[in-house]
């Protein structure tokens, strides 16, 4: 998992103006908690488009596909962190 700012090369940046992400190498269960929390947290992604999660573009031709989860908000992306957490130590 990596921490990413996004910038206009982004298609979320142009879309609907997400600013950072959690990108991750492929498909993993490490991602289902962090979807869990932006949904508890944040409310359905297909509702409000605080956050999304997808896959990206492969770079190559056997690199895994990249899973995305954009925020709109740097603040959404701190409380997701904070959550999962929080959830996973107590």
């Amino acid at each position: 998992m990596k921490t990413v700012k996004l910038n206009s090369r982004f298609k979320m940046f142009r879309k609907y103006g997400h600013v950072v992400a959690l990108r991750f190498n492929g498909w993993s269960n490490m991602i289902a908690p962090y979807e869990r929390a932006c949904r508890e947290r944040l409310g359905s992604e297909y509702k409000n488009y605080s956050w999304s999660g997808h896959f990206g573009t492969r770079s190559g031709r056997v690199d895994a596909r990249p899973y995305w989860i954009t925020f709109r908000n740097e603040s959404d992306l701190t409380l997701v962190l904070l959550s999962v957490n929080l959830t996973q130590n107590g």
